[in-house]
């Protein structure tokens, strides 16, 4: 325990979904050896099963009555989880709720534990995806569940500056500990060869962004033949025509997949939901030493702008310029991935942002901003 620590405390971790859910993972599960250095001894506990968990990053692919049927499940397996909750929080110091929606019946028995509460979420929980009846009833059972949970919360960790305005507008005391990677896991990459691949990590639900940059992409891979698309997580292929490797997520492999990018995708285009990110593909390139191009976005430009290893681009003419600029300049890509991963060092790491975790769960009245 790091000096003048105080003594342990009991901490429940409760998490909408286990492992290998991404954001679990990288917004506490990964913290946990920190946390416990700290004196923090941590239990963690899943509200969603792993089935349900798993189908949730592809309900942006189902068909709107497979998307109710699906957030019925995650709502009944919520309220148990919940119930679960309740019954053991005499057991604990602390409790930390990842993105655990709050029901109305457990407000109360809550609010007596306040102070001893953190709220924890990534998304912009108040916007929208997509349009149609189900996502707009999802944004309405979301946002009136942040409220709730800022309410019966003594903090609220978010992942940047637009999420913790929104905790701020509902009365809410912010924390920002971004987006972090575990700069240990990444070792040194290999040697750069020939040829260059064009990489994009994901889910299922965030390729439905790829094809908007499948233009740029084509001309690229037609005027440079040592160029290839390479795209883990994506679960399929999401361009009309363009070729891509596709490859299947794993955690084991993730870190091997990643270093062997040449330079990092991103897109996204700039909504109210997508200014809610954390900008975590860029984090995981920079960490890999791989430059990054990406979609602008406020919230891009507010983590990335200045580290120096991103080019932000606005119009797929940009997209083009962009890559071709990368692909014809070895020593550019080199130079901008260490500058990237300087920066997910200094601000963007596990290394960086434990002890404030830590902190805000041992103080959660006292650690705001």
């Amino acid at each position: 325990m790091p000096a003048g620590a105080t003594p342990t405390l009991r901490v429940l971790c409760l998490l909408l979904a286990p492992e290998p859910v991404p954001g679990p993972r990288y917004r506490v599960l990964q913290y946990l050896p920190v946390l416990e250095s700290y004196g923090l001894a941590c239990e963690t506990m899943a509200v969603l099963s792993r089935a349900t968990a798993l189908r949730s990053v592809k309900t942006a692919a189902r068909s709107p009555i497979r998307r109710m049927t699906h957030w019925v499940r995650v709502f009944v397996e919520t309220q148990l989880g919940c119930l679960r909750l309740v019954w053991r929080l005499h057991r604990y110091d602390r409790v930390l709720l990842y993105r655990v929606a709050v029901p109305s019946w457990a407000v109360w028995l809550l609010w007596r534990r306040r102070r001893d509460l953190v709220y924890d979420f990534d998304d912009a929980l108040d916007a929208s995806e997509g349009g149609g009846w189900p996502s707009r009833l999802r944004r309405h059972v979301l946002a009136r569940s942040l409220q709730r949970a800022v309410k019966v919360c003594a903090a609220v960790c978010t992942s940047n500056a637009r999420n913790a305005e929104v905790v701020t507008a509902l009365g809410g005391h912010p924390v920002v500990v971004p987006t972090s990677v575990d700069m240990a896991r990444f070792p040194e990459r290999p040697s750069p060869g020939g040829h260059v691949v064009l990489g994009w990590i994901g889910t299922p639900s965030t390729a439905q962004y790829l094809p908007a940059i499948e233009g740029a992409l084509a001309t690229v891979l037609a005027a440079r033949p040592e160029v290839s698309v390479r795209l883990v997580g994506s679960g399929g292929n999401p361009f009309a025509s363009l070729p891509a490797e596709i490859v299947e997520w794993t955690d084991a492999a993730e870190v091997e997949e990643l270093v062997r990018f040449d330079i990092g995708l991103m897109p996204m285009p700039d909504t109210a939901w997508t200014r809610g990110k954390a900008a975590l593909k860029a984090l995981q390139y920079g960490a890999a030493r791989t430059p990054t191009v990406a979609s602008w976005t406020r919230t891009n430009e507010e983590i990335l702008g200045a580290a120096g290893g991103v080019i932000l681009c606005r119009t797929p003419d940009e997209w083009r310029d962009a890559l071709l600029a990368l692909v014809d300049d070895p020593s550019r890509r080199a130079d901008m991935g260490e500058r990237a991963r300087a920066h997910v060092a200094r601000l963007y790491s596990v290394q960086a942002n434990g002890a404030r975790l830590a902190a805000v769960l041992r103080h959660p009245a006292g650690v705001h901003a």
